[in-house]
């Protein structure tokens, strides 16, 4: 206990105020919301109206009951008329000053009946009675309740303590809510009253509620729950809870930490988490995301024996299969690629989608060429067919980026590929890139190209004898 010495004036408020006490001691009573015949409160109530005159505590200054023994030493202290040295009770809420006479009264419940019409303090006079007897205290500037039989006191009372608080809510009938935004975290009191808890609110919710209740097992009251893979992970972090309910983080805090901890305990179990979504099978993922360059199948059995889980924020083909590459990247190309070379495989780089593209392009560039008997008389003319089957197999992009690659010094390739962009629609835009004797060429032959460009790789032969008289 702390010790403080108070000037003349603020002894004198305090002993009025002592005075007021023991005008109408009942004050001091919380008004049970459920008691029964053994209604402790109820019991209190009668003793304390049923003292006709302060001096009736006196006989009390002995007694075991903590209340009765504090009404009689704070009487003591107002018979002296003087309070100059005051004690300092700390909590976790506050510090709150009282006095004391040499009795063997709890600080606390001192405490708590000096302070009897403190909408915040006077609870802390059953802090012993809470103890011993299971019971629980509410006071707000409204209400002054207690309970005997683990009975909640009701939405009214806690949204007078969230604007006592001056906390911002709104309610919606048995439920309050305070934020608006991202996941919720659900406080629930003795099942009764819901607060739910959003992820922008930056307040400590829980200390605030706890601050104007008394109970003997906090742990038993208020229960808690997040939407956050809520069917999957349903458990709190217990140390971030610890904080939470120490006042040391807040609501935004408390929340984030409970996603994080059930994100690495359902990857742990083996889930596969996209956002907010659990998926405890593959088939489960693979049926809401459908999979472009893998097919179902493949990815399947390749999720189902990867043997962990993983987590990404939002649905990427590319994130999973850059996942399950090192382990399953080999065994997917094969089962994709059946007519792949271990020679092929072996010479893949890039990412996975660089390596199912180029695998995809250079197998149906092979199928093409298998299924058109045509080939290049000159390494000119070779690169037209080259630009030409590139285009059938893998689309103009592509055949665009691979020619420019391979167009080197050869004022006939530049020709060649001129006439090709031109077929396009692409040629006029890029015309500053070629010589006027590069565009003569291409004009001679740029019908025939197009002519190969239009009605696909069966017009390839004839339109190539064409092309032959113009290039070596």
């Amino acid at each position: 206990m702390r010790l403080k010495s108070t000037s003349r004036e603020k002894q004198q408020d305090f002993l009025e105020h002592l005075k007021s006490l023991f005008q109408d001691p009942s004050a001091l009573v919380p008004e049970c919301i459920d008691g029964g015949l053994l209604c402790p409160f109820r019991s209190y109530e009668k003793k304390l109206s049923s003292a006709r005159d302060p001096q009736d505590f006196s006989k009390y200054s002995r007694s075991a009951d903590q209340i009765l023994a504090g009404l009689s030493e704070t009487f003591r202290v107002l018979e002296s008329g003087s309070a100059g040295v005051m004690g300092v009770l700390k909590t976790q809420f506050g510090s709150v000053e009282y006095s004391k006479r040499g009795g063997a009264t709890d600080d606390t419940v001192l405490a708590g009946i000096q302070h009897y019409d403190d909408p915040l303090w006077r609870m802390l006079a059953y802090s012993s009675l809470v103890r011993t007897r299971n019971v629980r205290v509410y006071s707000s500037s409204n209400f002054f309740l207690g309970s005997c039989k683990n009975s909640s006191p009701g939405v009214e009372f806690f949204k007078d303590v969230l604007n006592d608080e001056n906390a911002q809510f709104t309610s919606n009938g048995q439920e309050i809510s305070i934020g608006n935004t991202g996941h919720s975290l659900t406080i629930s009191h003795l099942r009764a009253t819901k607060i739910i808890v959003y992820e922008n609110s930056t307040l400590n919710t829980i200390n605030l509620l706890l601050k104007h209740i008394l109970t003997p097992d906090i742990s038993a009251d208020f229960t808690f729950s997040c939407d956050f893979l809520s069917k999957t992970v349903d458990v709190i972090p217990q140390n971030s809870l610890a904080l939470y309910m120490q006042g040391k983080i807040n609501d935004r805090t408390f929340i984030r930490d409970t996603i994080d901890f059930r994100t690495k305990e359902a990857v742990r179990l083996g889930h596969f988490i996209i956002g907010d979504e659990a998926f405890t099978t593959a088939a489960q993922l693979v049926e809401k995301f459908p999979f472009k360059y893998v097919p179902d199948d493949v990815i399947i059995n390749a999720l189902s024996s990867f043997g962990k889980g993983f987590y990404i924020d939002a649905f990427s083909e590319r994130k999973i299969l850059e996942i399950l590459w090192p382990s399953h990247g080999k065994q997917i190309l094969q089962q994709v690629f059946p007519e792949a070379t271990q020679d092929q495989l072996s010479q893949l780089k890039g990412s996975p989608l660089d390596q199912i593209d180029y695998l995809q392009s250079t197998i149906k560039g092979k199928n093409l060429r298998e299924s058109v008997e045509v080939s290049g008389w000159s390494q000119d003319s070779k690169f037209l067919v080259d630009l030409l089957m590139d285009y059938f197999a893998n689309g103009q992009d592509r055949a665009i980026r691979n020619a420019e690659r391979n167009l080197g010094n050869s004022n006939v390739r530049k020709a060649l590929y001129f006439a090709f962009l031109d077929c396009l629609g692409e040629g006029g835009n890029r015309s500053w890139q070629f010589t006027d004797t590069e565009k003569d060429l291409a004009w001679k032959i740029r019908d025939h190209v197009c002519a190969m460009v239009k009605n696909g790789p069966g017009s390839m032969q004839q339109e190539l004898e064409n092309v032959k008289i113009f290039i070596k």
